[in-house]
């Protein structure tokens, strides 16, 4: 199980437009084989986004990079995004 929380800081002119596209593709990655959670959340204080999101595999998640719909968002965010994706990989505590 992979376990992810990306933080995501857009450009303030490109905020609405980054958590629209973001949100434009919840549905397509939550029907991916293998994804068992794709959440979006905002910070308004610090104008940040968050996805929050859990794959059953690394093979899912690989799947999941390579779908068209994200790679669009990535590219997107080479212009858009005041600082990189911060990508945190958690585990579980038991």
């Amino acid at each position: 199980m992979i376990n992810i929380v990306a933080k995501i800081t857009p450009k303030p002119e490109q905020f609405d437009d980054c958590k629209g596209r973001l949100q434009g593709i919840l549905a397509a990655t939550l029907a991916e084989a293998g994804c068992m959670r794709f959440e979006l959340y905002v910070n308004a204080e610090q104008s940040c986004l968050f996805l929050v999101e859990q794959f059953a595999s690394q093979e899912a998640l690989d799947t999941h990079y390579q779908q068209p719909y994200v790679t669009a968002v990535f590219t997107f965010y080479e212009s858009a995004l005041a600082l990189p994706v911060e990508v945190n990989y958690l585990q579980a505590v038991n």
